[in-house]
């Protein structure tokens, strides 16, 4: 065995996204973060156009992705994903001319907060959400959704210049209030009225929390 193998196996199981690809662009091997990541099954060898017309299909993978572009060009490049995560990639030439990637979620790095009282798409909040969810300064945190359609503007104007507020693709509203327990949470809720709330738990990823919520 040797030390590229040990590595391999020493990666397998942790927190990294890391696939390697042949030359034409097909998937050899993968650990299991990775295709968790791109919903890809343990003997799925998928070319790369695959992979991203699959998770544009299934509404995972990035936000932001054209038709055909599976993963980060050759470098290193930051990406947003459909479930709040930031991820970064990194591309390595190897001999033959495949390449191997590696993936690393980011998103408990610090970033500049959405100015205050600013209502948030969809995408947005998400991604601000599992910021804070990765971020351990952020906690105890909660969250209150509102009924669909509901008004932004009153809820905007009364909440605290520490929370952030988006509307879901669902039409409900999502107030995320961090550093804030359950008891001064609901009475935050009870305040603002017509809020339903939720605890968040550690562990749990935005899309995760929002099935509860």
């Amino acid at each position: 065995m040797n030390a590229s193998d040990l590595w391999w196996q020493a990666q397998a199981d942790g927190p990294l996204l890391l696939a390697l690809f042949d030359a034409d662009g097909r998937l050899l091997q993968a650990n299991a973060a990775f295709r968790r990541a791109w919903a890809l099954a343990e003997d799925d060898h998928p070319t790369r156009d695959e992979i991203g017309e699959a998770a544009l299909a299934a509404g995972i993978g990035p936000a932001e992705a054209p038709v055909g572009r599976a993963l980060a060009a050759p470098g290193g490049r930051e990406e947003s994903w459909r479930d709040g995560r930031r991820l970064w990639w990194v591309e390595q030439p190897l001999p033959g001319g495949g390449r191997a990637c590696t993936g690393v979620d980011i998103s408990a790095l610090a970033r500049p907060r959405p100015p205050a009282g600013q209502l948030l798409s969809a995408q947005a909040g998400l991604e601000l959400l599992q910021s804070l969810l990765s971020d351990a300064r952020a906690w105890p945190l909660c969250v209150a959704t509102t009924a669909p359609g509901a008004a932004a503007d009153a809820l905007l104007a009364r909440i605290r210049s520490e929370d952030g507020c988006a509307r879901l693709e669902d039409g409900r509203l999502l107030l995320m209030l961090p550093s804030t327990g359950p008891a001064q949470a609901a009475a935050l809720v009870e305040r603002l009225g017509g809020l339903s709330l939720t605890e968040a738990q550690w562990g749990e990823s935005a899309t995760e929390l929002l099935l509860r919520a």
